[in-house]
């Protein structure tokens, strides 16, 4: 696209964000409209934010985007393209191949034909692995299959689990101990709302050199969009393992979707860990919502100072835009990133959690 209309489309954007938030500002911060609304915004929390805004783009102002969130400036088939990277500490899981071995022969239900009262049944008759059930003529030809099947490549066992337990299941996230860590790409994006808008920010984590690195792919304008999507693809190799927090549902069809809109290549068809599932599962009843930032703050005491709701995200990122001023963008970037290292802590504390419990169950 010419500049002239990618310039008119920012414009064009900016104006229906501005005319029309998708988030709802809540007078007094009244728990009962907040359950009422789907991107509820806290009045006192909207006030504080605009607040940190005023005095953001005050700080910032006359700062060049490149100064105050340092990063790499790279060209692809696509374009201009711009990448920010960091590196944290995150923990491996430890959980032993073996002994994850043993928990899925012991689920009888892999079994196609077999459902959960049927397995009581057969348990309580002394049938309690796949290799017992294998013995009995009825079923050995399909406990047979299951047995071959967890021989293979992880992410074959991974399409068993998904195919008989469901992708959501505590034994299909299980398996995610089964790959290797270099596989794994953490995933979180930032959008101008809804689908079919603009990405403006991709996160991207990985464990590379025993430490976890984060790339952030952070559009300075609608311009780079497609070199950042085409980059974006280049890291993700055919072996890869996605894992994200309700990406299943959004951030990968919503990258899908943008790839799909420049004529790019789609995403491969790989392993995705959606974390979002097993968590609420797990600690729906001792916790009062499984938003991220609330499973950051009570079960990885993990804290963040002015971290910005993601509701407020288009808004700032459109300030951005119309005044070049790059303070709105900092708050947008930490929140990103925050969210890419949670995840890395996120999936190694269910995996030691589920399996804890699945294997005395």
């Amino acid at each position: 696209m010419a500049g002239a209309d990618l310039a008119g489309i920012g414009r064009r954007w900016q104006e229906r964000i501005a005319a029309a938030p998708e988030y709802t500002v809540v007078p007094h911060d009244n728990v009962f409209r907040l359950g009422l609304n789907r991107y509820p915004v806290k009045e006192s929390v909207f006030f504080e934010k605009n607040h940190l805004l005023s005095r953001l783009c005050r700080e910032y102002e006359g700062t060049y985007l490149e100064d105050c969130l340092p990063g790499e400036e790279y060209t692809n088939q696509e374009g201009l393209y711009y990448v920010l990277h960091s590196r944290f500490f995150a923990p491996l899981m430890d959980t032993s191949i073996t002994e994850l071995d043993r928990l899925f022969r012991k689920e009888l239900t892999l079994v196609r034909g077999i459902g959960p009262a049927m397995s009581v049944r057969l348990r309580n008759r002394g049938c309690k692995t796949l290799e017992d059930l294998a013995m009995q003529r009825k079923f050995r030809p399909l406990a047979c299959n299951v047995l071959e099947v967890l021989e293979r490549e992880p992410v074959d066992i991974c399409r068993l689990l998904t195919a008989r337990k469901g992708a959501s299941h505590p034994l299909t996230l299980l398996t995610s101990g089964l790959f290797k860590p270099e596989s794994f790409r953490f995933v979180d994006i930032e959008t101008l709302g809804i689908f079919g808008r603009p990405l403006i920010l991709i996160g991207l984590g990985y464990f590379k050199d025993g430490l976890f690195q984060v790339k952030q792919f952070l559009l300075r304008d609608f311009g780079e969009e497609a070199p950042a999507l085409c980059a974006f693809l280049d890291e993700i190799p055919d072996d890869a393992v996605f894992v994200s927090f309700n990406g299943r549902s959004f951030d990968i069809p919503y990258i899908a979707d943008r790839l799909a809109y420049y004529g790019l290549p789609p995403l491969p068809s790989v392993p995705h860990f959606d974390l979002l599932h097993p968590s609420r599962r797990l600690w729906k009843y001792t916790i009062p919502d499984c938003r991220l930032g609330t499973l950051e703050s009570t079960i990885l005491q993990i804290t963040r100072d002015d971290d910005l709701p993601g509701a407020l995200v288009p808004e700032w990122y459109c300030r951005y835009m119309q005044t070049h001023n790059p303070g709105p963008l900092v708050p947008i970037v930490e929140h990103n990133r925050q969210d890419v290292v949670s995840l890395a802590f996120l999936l190694t504390r269910l995996v030691r959690e589920w399996y804890e419990r699945l294997r005395f169950s």
